[in-house]
């Protein structure tokens, strides 16, 4: 009979709180989660829950629990290149949890179904043997000993193994009181020139709050002066929206590594990553949480088949997790990909600024938000 396996997850946000959650219900090892802020916390993202991300919480089991919580994003306002629009509204529709409420909720989750929660915790370096093998963590305070170190430290974490090039996103994102949307249960994507194939978003939050973002490559030259950027955008494409809305604190911003690989240097014997921490976010939406979600399941799952605490995981269950992702998440991050290139391309922009029916428009954007 196999021990118990002791597992440390760094990191409690949506990869980290879903492995906990899912370890848990499978009666899989004493976990404990390290993280290093005080819960409930800020997070820079717009808040949407995506129809992948809606699916993942259900098999997770964590529907029910947010439902208090959400608000409904039914449909979104579709903005082309230029300015032409079209109202979309698909079968699914998406969910507005702040990222606060939401990822709080996860880690109480986690707690709630037995793992151990350390906030306040910074995690400094992983910890190995003799032979390079992992066998815990060390934080700001004491060495920590563990059969397993899942890595969910979300980007850029500074345990990454994948060596490969980097595809950096820069966001930039401020909330606004009183701002108008064309429904209260309706989202704005717009897709501008200066972006460079990417978008400007404006989505609705509880308490008659609007988020207001942007995301970009760090390979634009417009990243490197994010900031005026984003004052331009808010007045070319978000003015009527924001006419009277008052602002609600600073500016901030994030930035993403996104990806149309799954890396084969995943999972060593002692530990894994999951979640943005293994650069698993859709290079069409930028979106991260439907998969971290997804990624913390698979890991948990492959612990519970696989895991030795003495031998850990070999090459055989590397190739398996990483398959696991792939099958179910290339397919999107490659059609995000191919949509980023055909809204960056000057011809499509000109086609798409004079197209009499934009339907086609509606087709892509529903391709980004998951409807499709």
């Amino acid at each position: 009979m196999r021990r118990e396996p002791s597992i440390i997850i760094v990191g409690g946000g949506p990869a980290g709180s879903a492995a906990a959650i899912e370890l848990r219900r499978r009666g899989v090892g004493r976990v404990t989660i390290l993280d290093r802020s005080a819960y409930p916390r800020l997070k820079v993202c717009g808040s949407g829950l995506s129809p992948n991300a809606l699916r993942e919480l259900e098999r997770l089991e964590l529907k029910d629990i947010l439902a208090p919580l959400h608000i409904p994003m039914r449909g979104i306002v579709a903005v082309g290149p230029g300015g032409r629009s079209i109202e979309l509204r698909g079968d699914h529709g998406a969910w507005i949890v702040p990222r606060t409420d939401f990822d709080h909720t996860l880690l109480r989750e986690a707690g709630r179904l037995g793992a151990e929660i350390r906030e306040k915790t910074r995690v400094r370096a992983l910890l190995r043997d003799d032979n390079g093998r992992v066998r815990g963590v060390r934080t700001a305070d004491e060495e920590l000993e563990a059969d397993l170190v899942i890595c969910a430290n979300g980007s850029p974490s500074q345990f990454e193994f994948d060596h490969s090039p980097r595809y950096g996103i820069r966001t930039i994102m401020g909330w606004w009181k009183g701002a108008t949307l064309p429904a209260p249960d309706q989202g704005i994507f717009a897709w501008s020139r200066q972006l460079d194939g990417y978008y400007a978003w404006a989505f609705p939050e509880p308490g008659g709050v609007v988020n207001v973002g942007l995301t970009i490559a760090e390979r634009s030259a417009a990243s490197h002066g994010i900031r005026p950027l984003f004052e331009e955008i808010l007045e070319q494409e978000f003015s009527d929206v924001l006419r009277g809305a008052e602002s609600m604190g600073p500016w901030k911003g994030h930035p993403a590594t996104v990806t149309t690989r799954i890396s084969s240097e995943l999972v060593q014997p002692h530990c894994m990553w999951t979640g943005e921490a293994a650069r698993l976010v859709s290079p069409g939406s930028v979106e991260g949480i439907g998969f971290a979600l997804l990624s913390g399941r698979i890991a948990a799952e492959l612990c519970e088949e696989h895991f030795d605490p003495i031998r850990g995981f070999s090459s055989w269950h590397s190739q398996l997790y990483r398959s696991r992702l792939a099958v179910r998440m290339l397919p999107k991050f490659l059609a995000g990909e191919a949509f980023v290139r055909l809204m960056r391309s000057r011809g499509t922009i000109r086609m798409l600024s004079r197209l009499a029916d934009p339907k086609r428009m509606g087709q892509l954007a529903a391709t980004v938000v998951g409807e499709r």
